[in-house]
């Protein structure tokens, strides 16, 4: 059972993304209607599609042993990151005060940086950061000052 979970989206980022989705599937349109590359652009439109799906939303999970970072797929923005790894972690105000060598990062009103025993920083952006910091500490996790 998850001890927290948000899903963070933004409806102009989600427009944006919609915007080339579109645009791929009228060129899929246009080269079956003239016979030629069919099958490429189909490839191509797929692929194109399951990623921004993918990037359009973030996902955070904290459960009493791992937290888990995934995008509306998952299949490219994933990130999992088991609770006994976690060295410390740090709360910022606003969206852009936290960096990490992977970011997951959508307009939101904090974000947390995970320092890692062994492994790169993680951070996230999050509409609830403090919610997010209690439940890390509640799991023994410390604060980093």
């Amino acid at each position: 059972m998850a001890l927290y979970e948000e899903t963070l989206t933004n409806r102009v980022f989600q427009i944006i993304m919609l915007t080339p989705i579109l645009a791929m599937f009228a060129g899929l349109y246009a080269t079956y209607q003239a016979g030629e590359g069919v099958e490429i652009m189909l490839a191509t439109t797929v692929g194109v599609t399951v990623l921004l799906l993918d990037v359009i939303a973030i996902r955070i999970e904290i459960d009493e042993r791992e937290l888990r970072i995934r995008g509306v797929i998952g299949l490219v923005v994933r990130k999992t990151i088991p609770i006994e790894n976690i060295a410390s972690f740090r709360v910022g105000e606003g969206w852009t005060s936290c960096y990490g060598t992977i970011h997951f990062n959508l307009p939101a009103k904090g974000c947390v940086t995970i320092h890692q025993r062994k492994g790169w920083t993680v951070s996230f952006t999050t509409n609830n950061p403090e919610e997010v910091a209690r439940i890390l500490a509640t799991l023994g996790v410390p604060r980093a000052p």
